[in-house]
């Protein structure tokens, strides 16, 4: 545990501990985490990552785990490694952590369904979207808010120009879902 665990009891009022400070689990995090690396805090076209996070639906309702969505990547999504969309709870920012024990979808994610244009759907909800779509579903859980960071992975030009943008979650019903 980085920045708690067993003993991080006093980290809540201060980070002096009965045998230790916390300042250095929480420099060390910053130091691996955040913006230590000059493509992380600057990237650039070929270098480096970019994130983007939604915690509302495109009507602006904050997402819900008893609803359920579908986030549609465009094709040719400009990160030359990697892209993926990973689920977060609100309440631990951790993972979202149920009984499918996955939280990410993406170009690595295998089996993936790829729209007939080239798009991939990206779905999150309570229940299944049907076995057709399970590899591009994550489990949400009701009565739980959640959001998600988009990762682009050796971040492209279009990202940059604005050529290639990413739509808003929108709610859906899984039973209307088409190519």
């Amino acid at each position: 545990m980085v920045l708690g665990g067993e003993r991080g009891d006093g980290i809540h009022e201060t980070q002096r501990m009965e045998h230790w400070d916390t300042f250095d689990p929480r420099s060390r995090y910053t130091y691996e985490a955040i913006c230590t690396s000059e493509v992380m805090c600057n990237p650039q076209p070929g270098r480096g990552m970019a994130y983007m996070t939604v915690f509302q639906d495109r009507n602006r309702g904050w997402l819900k785990g008893e609803q359920s969505y579908r986030l549609r990547v465009p094709k040719d999504v400009p990160a030359s490694l990697f892209w993926s969309s990973v689920c977060y709870d609100n309440r631990t920012r951790s993972l979202i952590d149920t009984d499918q024990q996955k939280a990410t979808v993406g170009k690595k994610t295998e089996g993936h369904r790829v729209n007939e244009d080239g798009s991939v759907d990206v779905l999150f909800g309570p229940e299944s979207p049907g076995s057709d779509w399970e590899n591009n579903w994550i489990k949400t859980i009701p009565g739980r808010g959640w959001f998600t960071y988009v990762r682009l992975y050796g971040v492209e030009q279009p990202f940059f120009d604005k050529t290639w943008q990413l739509p808003l979650i929108e709610p859906v019903n899984f039973k209307n879902l088409t190519r």
